[in-house]
């Protein structure tokens, strides 16, 4: 049961008889102090909709009794029709932004918050996550009344009852009871609003329930299919409300958001966040670098070639998993683009590099040569090999095909090999905060992401040796380039990049990353200052809010974090961070924006406003120092201009690593506050 605090509501508006005075307006029907408010349309007043606050909460209450809440949505409910705040006018638009607020409340009070005032850069950055897969997310519907209903099951399974315990609807006329399922009442066992039986996977719960007890329903949809992403415009009508009750913050007597939930705006979030598949686990950076780190392995592994040549059915399968992760981690291609790949899509050696034939949606709409590394030209030349036989005997010119040792021939479908390829390499199990350790579920789709997750993961401790081999001559900056032509992949790999930032904020914030460098030193004064404050307030201080905090104020300062191999570059994309960017400073440009890679290096960065130096990156800086303590000990640089300049770089270097790594080091005081239970 969610807890309610025992608190008084501040800043109330006037008393019923005044407010309804003051709130009258021709598209409000009703008196403002009314659990139920119908609206019209600004210009055609008999067009109208409801907006019903009686609305349930997650402790089983009507928001209407839930005063702070129920104050600051009908605040904002009325001044939503200000042209100062928003354009809407019309009736229909009105109640649905009204209703998705309510949902939010809902969702607050699930987390036992029972003010907007008291959201936190942690919470909303929950929200964002839950309002991509729409209201039953929001409203942990379906996952709420599958428990409901598998608790109920097994009670009616030790105490048999009629119908399984499943209320049964009532006519309201008569008194009499049907063999209909009463949805209502079943929703509001579980504190869930009525209007959450339309949901698609909740019609079907419902409906399976009430066919397993001999019940009837309207429903008769059986497929449970995981929750949608929703568009990006859906999810800008679920995190405007949030936006625009900031906005109003100075403008209404109830409590609002104080500060600002989307510092990008919530069209740009929108944007990022309204885009994807049907509602899956995002595989753990660290668990997609081992499957893509094994899967080089594999390619590259001459005595796995020789058991498919021998035609090993269970070695096809993997090494075809194995090209088909690589080929997708480095096209961000979907499931059937790649499977479309045939004969004649690679061009190019290892001189002047390597071109893969690939279909770019969206914005090309057609098929483009884009550079790919050695690996990805390696695993196509691998599946070249396998579908021969098999593009001979069909006539086909299809890749991903395989003729088997009974002469039959066979579609080779990824998907169904993940798993195991997965439990071959022996990824680790994913180990999710509070919970025992389990073999991670991959699917096609989740590695659209996995070209930006090498981007920015790829200095973060993952063992990945093969990888950096194969990719020594190749720019990641390139692919970055073609791969992102594509609006929905760009949106990807924005997720991933904000993402990214939240996970540097996060390690800072709990101590797990020794930093130093002017950027560094900033940022752990920064959440020092967050985790104080927390405290004070008496709040949990745990790493993923004060992270989520100081990600919030990272965005707000317009840094971009781009790892590199000595240095993490924050550097915002401005002109005024390129003037003062120690990579631009012997170069001037009046039009730059942001740093210059090409004229960066530990030295370079040593000095940068801008630099996160880390202790973890050490390592890099060292073997740069070996290689010039090598050469310039070599006889033939002996005496000489390039020997000289090889033992000033090599001085230089371990001034920078003294002075830099060495001293890298976590926060003071960490904040590890644990989550109090709900």
């Amino acid at each position: 049961m969610i807890r309610q605090p025992s608190i008084t509501f501040q800043g109330a508006p006037p008393a019923s008889s005044g407010i309804d005075e003051q709130r009258r307006a021709p598209w409000l029907h009703n008196a403002y102090s009314e659990s139920v408010w119908r609206v019209s349309d600004t210009r055609d007043l008999k067009r109208t909709a409801t907006i019903d606050f009686r609305f349930r909460l997650a402790d089983g209450r009507l928001l209407v009794d839930a005063d702070r809440l129920c104050a600051t949505i009908k605040e904002y409910a009325w001044w939503l029709r200000d042209p100062r705040f928003s354009r809407i006018d019309d009736a229909y638009t009105h109640a649905s932004m009204v209703r998705n607020l309510m949902n939010l409340a809902h969702a607050l009070t699930i987390r036992n918050i029972w003010s907007f005032a008291h959201l936190q850069p942690y919470d909303v950055e929950q929200l964002i996550e839950e309002c991509r897969y729409g209201a039953d997310a929001v409203l942990r519907a379906s996952e709420r009344l599958e428990v409901y209903l598998r608790e109920l099951s097994e009670a009616n399974a030790a105490n048999s009852t009629p119908f399984g315990g499943l209320p049964r609807y009532v006519i309201s006329s008569s008194g009499a009871r049907t063999t209909n399922i009463h949805s209502s009442l079943v929703l509001a066992a579980c504190n869930l609003p009525s209007n959450a039986k339309v949901l698609p996977r909740v019609a079907i719960l419902i409906a399976r329930a009430a066919k397993a007890n001999g019940l009837k329903t309207r429903s008769h949809a059986n497929n449970l299919k995981p929750l949608p992403n929703v568009s990006v415009q859906s999810m800008q009508r679920w995190l405007d409300p949030l936006e625009q009750l900031h906005a109003m913050r100075r403008r209404i007597a109830a409590e609002a958001i104080s500060f600002k939930p989307f510092p990008r705006g919530a069209a740009r979030v929108a944007v990022v966040k309204g885009v994807g598949v049907a509602r899956t686990p995002i595989p753990p950076p660290m668990l997609a670098l081992h499957l893509l780190e094994h899967s080089a392995r594999w390619i590259f592994d001459r005595g796995q070639m020789l058991r498919i040549c021998s035609g090993d059915r269970s070695d096809v399968f993997h090494m075809t998993a194995a090209c088909w992760i690589v080929i997708a981690a480095f096209t961000a291609r979907r499931d059937e683009e790649i499977d479309d790949l045939r004969d004649g899509c690679l061009r190019g050696d290892e001189q002047s590099g390597w071109w893969l034939n690939v279909y770019i949606e969206k914005t090309l709409q057609r098929k483009e040569w884009i550079p790919v590394p050695s690996l990805v030209a390696r695993a196509v030349e691998v599946m070249m090999a396998i579908s021969t036989a098999a593009r001979s005997e069909t006539g086909t010119d299809h890749l991903f095909q395989w003729l088997r040792p009974d002469g039959e021939t066979m579609r080779l479908d990824v998907g169904r090999y993940l798993d195991e390829f997965a439990a071959a390499v022996k990824v680790p199990l994913h180990r999710p905060r509070g919970g025992p350790a389990v073999a991670w579920h991959w699917h096609p789709h989740q590695f659209r992401r996995f070209f930006a997750v090498l981007y920015f993961y790829r200095f973060e401790g993952a063992t990945i040796e093969a990888l950096s081999h194969h990719l020594r001559h190749f720019s990641l900056e390139m692919t970055k380039r073609y791969v992102t032509q594509d609006p929905e992949v760009a949106a990807l790999w924005t997720d991933v990049e904000w993402d990214y930032t939240g996970h540097v904020a996060r390690s800072i914030a709990a101590g797990e990353r020794s930093v130093s460098g002017a950027a560094g030193e900033r940022l752990k004064k920064t959440a020092q200052r967050l985790v104080d404050m927390f405290r004070r307030k008496l709040q949990i201080a745990s790493p993923e809010r004060v992270g989520a905090s100081l990600a919030l104020i990272m965005q707000r300062q317009g840094l971009v974090l781009t790892p590199k191999p000595w240095v993490t570059c924050s550097c915002p994309r401005t002109r005024d961070a390129a003037t003062s960017a120690a990579c631009r400073r012997q170069w001037p440009d009046a039009d730059a924006v942001g740093p210059d890679f090409a004229r960066a290096g530990p030295s370079v960065c040593s000095i940068c406003p801008h630099a996160v130096t880390e202790g973890a990156r050490q390592p890099f800086v060292n073997a740069e120092v070996l290689h010039l303590e090598a050469a310039s000990a070599s006889k033939p640089r002996a005496g000489t201009l390039f020997g000289a300049l090889e033992e000033a770089r090599m001085v230089e270097l371990r001034q920078v690593r003294d002075a830099r790594y060495d001293n890298a080091s976590p926060i003071q005081r960490a904040a590890h506050d644990e989550e109090e239970k709900g």
